[in-house]
């Protein structure tokens, strides 16, 4: 077993003079060898504030120069990165913060975030900022003694590697735990299934967050394990990701659907621009065939569809997706089963029926369990199977297609949105009768999210509802792109909303006076 550390080690060996990472916002280059010195230099800095192997250290920001190199700090050390979404809100953060015994954490120079922060912590804890604000140290003060750094010892498999987090259905994200064992099958499988080769040719753009699997894995790990060169992008911009392609010859693209479609919207877009591009993987949302067809038409890559959660990393995949983008198949560290709703691993449907996806447990690339959440890990893994939530339908020769969700989490530009975290902040609207938040198929978002409103009276309008979340504790990316008024909201007998009835109504409806779109 090889950790991450290891992995970006041995790519220092083979390539010590290569470029290995690119900063956007200050244009500083690191060689691997210069790499590798500055993790050491930062970990003897995090090792004199008390972080050692084991401590947790939460990492809260977007893809900053910083943000990588802390991480391969930690993993030096043989500390556990937990990596938070920085678009959370401060109290979401500071929750996720105490959830996860945090040893210390770094952040952007925000004083709501530092505050919250703060109080999560425990007395002493170390807390760093990329910047000035009140409370927490600044990052560039972080550099230590490397001579002093003790030998790097490598943690057992099995031994917690990373904490991710992935939108859960109470309204407060689940931590995932990522073994060492786990994350070296992650990486791997990126050149098998993804198609990614080793050396020193690919130069990778990080489109992705690092707090998220793809931009984690299969952005930046991968490059640097691979002996390419990672391209930070801090902020995505279509217009900016276009001219980055083009002026660093990206090679490697790896992002979810709604960032190739701004992309090709882009005033500055040309096809020319991407003539560099030789493998373009996405995932993570279900991409329009037209937006396919369109690229595939005007890119010179490769393109592969990637399927999977945070939980899964990579279960699915297909090498040819052009013309069947919903079309699926195990992957190389997978073994999966498409059963009956509600049924056992031995349930499989029968060839042209749907059902709901299960993944082998024991896959290399499976979590190993919820952070302080037996009651949903036993839930999800049983019976040495992850029950995905995922609605698939088996077809001939092995493979399967996507249909939607037996859940009702809403993917939306790459994020998984859970309409118990938006319904109750619009129900407390002095207008609202009733509501229910559903995604329905959108070219830009993957899945746009929609408010199903009943209103009190017709005076209430879906700018009303958008300035509420807007000035409620809401995250801005779990905000509702459309508003959709009706009557009612459809009911069964036991006075549940159906869901599927409302995206089918609310997908009808979106040119009607009735459906409001939010810029």
């Amino acid at each position: 077993m090889h950790t991450t550390y290891d992995l970006v080690w041995y790519a220092a060996e083979r390539t010590p003079d290569h470029l290995a990472v690119v900063d956007d916002r200050t244009g500083r280059k690191l060689t691997y060898r210069q790499l590798m010195a500055e993790i050491e230099i930062i970990a003897a800095g995090l090792a004199e504030r008390g972080i050692k192997s084991g401590s947790r250290f939460a990492t809260v920001l977007p893809n900053f120069f910083e943000h990588c190199l802390v991480v391969l700090a930690l993993a030096r050390l043989g500390a556990v990165p937990a990596l938070i979404n920085a678009r959370l809100t401060p109290a979401e953060i500071a929750q996720l913060v105490a959830d996860g015994d945090t040893d210390g954490a770094i952040i952007l120079p925000n004083r709501d975030v530092a505050e919250a922060i703060s109080n999560a912590l425990p007395d002493g804890a170390t807390l760093l900022a990329v910047g000035e604000v009140l409370g927490a140290e600044n990052f560039d003060a972080c550099r230590g003694d490397a001579s002093l750094l003790v030998p790097f010892v490598r943690p057992a498999p099995e031994e917690l590697a990373y904490i991710f987090y992935t939108s859960g259905t109470t309204g407060l994200p689940k931590g995932v735990e990522i073994s060492h064992r786990t994350t070296e099958g992650r990486i791997t499988w990126v050149s098998p299934m993804g198609g990614l080769r080793i050396g020193t040719h690919s130069r990778i753009l990080g489109l992705a967050p690092i707090s998220h699997c793809i931009g984690f894995y299969g952005n930046f790990l991968a490059a640097l394990a691979y002996n390419g060169t990672y391209y930070i992008m801090s902020q995505f911009d279509p217009a900016r990701a276009v001219d980055m392609i083009a002026e660093h010859e990206i090679t490697f693209l790896f992002t979810v659907p709604t960032f190739f479609a701004g992309m090709v919207q882009a005033p500055n877009y040309t096809s020319a621009k991407m003539a560099s591009l030789e493998l373009v993987l996405f995932g993570g949302a279900s991409i329009p065939p037209p937006l396919l067809e369109q690229i595939d038409q005007e890119w010179p890559a490769t393109f592969r569809h990637i399927f999977g959660t945070t939980e899964t990393m990579c279960s699915l995949y297909n090498p040819t997706p052009v013309g069947q983008s919903t079309r699926l198949r195990a992957g190389l560290y997978s073994r999966v089963r498409v059963i009956q709703y509600g049924g056992g691993p031995d349930d499989v449907v029968p060839v042209g029926e749907e059902g709901e996806l299960i993944v082998d447990a024991d896959a290399d690339t499976i979590f190993d369990r919820y952070l302080n959440r037996p009651d949903a890990t036993a839930e999800k893994k049983r019976d040495g199977w992850y029950f995905t939530g995922d609605v698939f339908r088996s077809l001939e020769g092995g493979d399967i297609e996507l249909v939607g969700r037996v859940d009702d989490v809403i993917r939306s530009g790459g994020e998984n949105i859970h309409p118990d975290d938006v319904e109750p902040i619009l129900r407390d609207h002095d207008g609202v009768a009733d509501i229910s938040i559903v995604g329905i198929k959108d070219d830009y978002w993957g899945e746009m999210t929609v408010a199903c409103v009943v209103a009190k009276n017709s005076i209430l309008t879906a700018a009303d509802l958008d300035a509420h979340c807007k000035s409620s504790t809401l995250s801005p990316y779990k905000r509702p792109r459309g508003y959709f008024f009706l009557d009612e909201l459809p009911r069964n007998a036991a006075n549940k909303v159906l869901r599927r009835v409302l995206r089918e109504r609310a997908a009808e409806a979106r040119e009607s006076v009735g459906f409001h779109s939010i810029g």
